[in-house]
Protein backbone atom coordinates (compact mmCIF):
# COMPACT_ATOMS: atom_id res chain seq x y z
CA UNK A 1 0.00 0.00 0.00
CA UNK A 2 1.41 3.54 -1.40
CA UNK A 3 1.67 6.09 0.79
CA UNK A 4 -0.67 8.87 -0.62
CA UNK A 5 -3.19 7.66 -2.93
CA UNK A 6 -3.10 9.32 -6.72
CA UNK A 7 -4.10 8.37 -10.09
CA UNK A 8 -3.86 10.01 -13.52
CA UNK A 9 -6.15 9.76 -16.46
CA UNK A 10 -8.01 11.67 -19.06
CA UNK A 11 -11.01 11.68 -19.97
CA UNK A 12 -11.66 11.13 -23.71
CA UNK A 13 -14.28 11.57 -26.07
CA UNK A 14 -14.90 7.92 -26.31
CA UNK A 15 -14.68 7.08 -22.53
CA UNK A 16 -17.25 10.39 -22.01
CA UNK A 17 -19.87 8.90 -24.59
CA UNK A 18 -19.76 5.26 -23.47
CA UNK A 19 -20.09 6.86 -19.46
CA UNK A 20 -23.21 8.88 -20.66
CA UNK A 21 -24.67 6.04 -22.38
CA UNK A 22 -24.38 3.63 -19.44
CA UNK A 23 -25.31 6.27 -17.43
CA UNK A 24 -28.43 7.08 -19.38
CA UNK A 25 -27.16 10.78 -19.27
CA UNK A 26 -28.61 12.28 -22.75
CA UNK A 27 -27.14 15.80 -22.08
CA UNK A 28 -24.98 16.99 -25.90
CA UNK A 29 -22.38 18.55 -23.62
CA UNK A 30 -20.99 15.39 -22.87
CA UNK A 31 -21.08 14.25 -26.59
CA UNK A 32 -21.96 16.91 -29.46
CA UNK A 33 -18.77 19.39 -29.52
CA UNK A 34 -21.02 22.10 -31.90
CA UNK A 35 -23.79 22.05 -29.39
CA UNK A 36 -21.15 22.23 -26.34
CA UNK A 37 -19.10 25.67 -27.56
CA UNK A 38 -22.20 27.17 -29.68
CA UNK A 39 -25.18 26.76 -27.91
CA UNK A 40 -23.48 26.15 -24.45
CA UNK A 41 -20.45 28.47 -24.53
CA UNK A 42 -18.28 26.15 -23.43
CA UNK A 43 -14.44 25.45 -24.60
CA UNK A 44 -14.89 22.00 -25.53
CA UNK A 45 -17.09 18.73 -24.23
CA UNK A 46 -18.09 18.48 -20.58
CA UNK A 47 -16.60 15.31 -18.31
CA UNK A 48 -19.53 13.87 -16.38
CA UNK A 49 -19.14 15.08 -12.73
CA UNK A 50 -19.84 11.43 -11.82
CA UNK A 51 -16.90 10.50 -14.65
CA UNK A 52 -14.46 12.36 -12.60
CA UNK A 53 -15.96 11.10 -9.31
CA UNK A 54 -15.14 7.54 -10.86
CA UNK A 55 -11.69 8.21 -11.19
CA UNK A 56 -11.44 9.50 -7.20
CA UNK A 57 -12.94 5.95 -6.54
CA UNK A 58 -10.59 4.06 -8.61
CA UNK A 59 -7.56 5.92 -7.10
CA UNK A 60 -8.92 4.77 -3.56
CA UNK A 61 -10.00 1.22 -3.78
CA UNK A 62 -6.61 0.63 -6.06
CA UNK A 63 -4.74 2.29 -3.00
CA UNK A 64 -6.81 0.22 -0.15
CA UNK A 65 -6.45 -3.74 -2.33
CA UNK A 66 -9.38 -6.13 -3.25
CA UNK A 67 -10.39 -6.31 0.62
CA UNK A 68 -10.97 -2.22 1.26
CA UNK A 69 -14.33 -0.75 0.63
CA UNK A 70 -15.18 3.10 0.64
CA UNK A 71 -17.47 3.31 3.05
CA UNK A 72 -18.11 7.11 2.55
CA UNK A 73 -17.18 10.02 -0.17
CA UNK A 74 -18.15 13.25 -0.64
CA UNK A 75 -17.24 15.59 -3.34
CA UNK A 76 -18.15 18.90 -5.24
CA UNK A 77 -17.07 19.81 -8.44
CA UNK A 78 -15.25 22.94 -8.41
CA UNK A 79 -14.86 23.86 -12.33
CA UNK A 80 -14.79 22.32 -15.55
CA UNK A 81 -12.87 19.89 -16.85
CA UNK A 82 -12.99 19.19 -20.77
CA UNK A 83 -12.62 15.96 -22.73
CA UNK A 84 -8.83 15.42 -23.73
CA UNK A 85 -7.42 17.33 -20.89
CA UNK A 86 -5.11 15.15 -18.06
CA UNK A 87 -6.51 15.14 -14.78
CA UNK A 88 -4.59 14.42 -11.29
CA UNK A 89 -6.59 12.55 -8.68
CA UNK A 90 -5.23 12.62 -4.87
CA UNK A 91 -5.86 12.01 -1.56
CA UNK A 92 -4.32 13.41 1.93
CA UNK A 93 -4.25 11.14 4.75
CA UNK A 94 -6.36 13.15 7.59
CA UNK A 95 -6.90 10.35 10.20
CA UNK A 96 -7.00 7.06 11.00
CA UNK A 97 -8.95 5.15 13.33
CA UNK A 98 -9.00 1.72 14.72
CA UNK A 99 -11.75 -0.92 14.78
CA UNK A 100 -12.48 -4.11 16.05
CA UNK A 101 -10.75 -6.09 13.30
CA UNK A 102 -10.46 -2.76 10.40
CA UNK A 103 -9.16 0.49 9.73
CA UNK A 104 -10.71 3.24 8.73
CA UNK A 105 -8.38 5.99 6.52
CA UNK A 106 -10.24 9.25 6.23
CA UNK A 107 -9.16 10.98 3.60
CA UNK A 108 -9.13 14.96 2.06
CA UNK A 109 -9.63 13.98 -1.74
CA UNK A 110 -9.06 16.53 -5.24
CA UNK A 111 -9.32 16.00 -8.63
CA UNK A 112 -6.91 18.69 -10.81
CA UNK A 113 -7.16 19.53 -13.93
CA UNK A 114 -5.95 22.89 -16.25
CA UNK A 115 -3.47 23.94 -13.16
CA UNK A 116 -6.77 24.50 -10.46
CA UNK A 117 -8.66 22.28 -8.71
CA UNK A 118 -11.64 20.45 -10.34
CA UNK A 119 -13.04 18.41 -7.69
CA UNK A 120 -12.84 18.25 -4.49
CA UNK A 121 -13.54 16.30 -0.87
CA UNK A 122 -13.47 13.83 1.79
CA UNK A 123 -13.73 9.88 1.55
CA UNK A 124 -13.27 7.10 4.28
CA UNK A 125 -11.76 3.43 3.06
CA UNK A 126 -11.88 0.95 5.55
CA UNK A 127 -9.44 -1.81 5.63
CA UNK A 128 -9.62 -4.52 7.61
CA UNK A 129 -6.68 -5.36 9.68
CA UNK A 130 -4.21 -8.38 8.92
CA UNK A 131 -6.05 -10.53 11.68
CA UNK A 132 -9.57 -10.06 10.10
CA UNK A 133 -7.91 -11.52 6.64
CA UNK A 134 -7.30 -14.97 8.43
CA UNK A 135 -10.47 -17.17 8.28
Amino acid sequence: MTAEPSLDRVPTTVSMFRFSAVTWNAHRVHYDLEYATTVEGHKGLLAQAYLLSSYLCQMLTAWGGPTSRITSISYRTRSPVHAGTPVHCWARQIEVTDGDGYHDFDFEIGLTADGGEAVTGTAQVRRPTADALVP
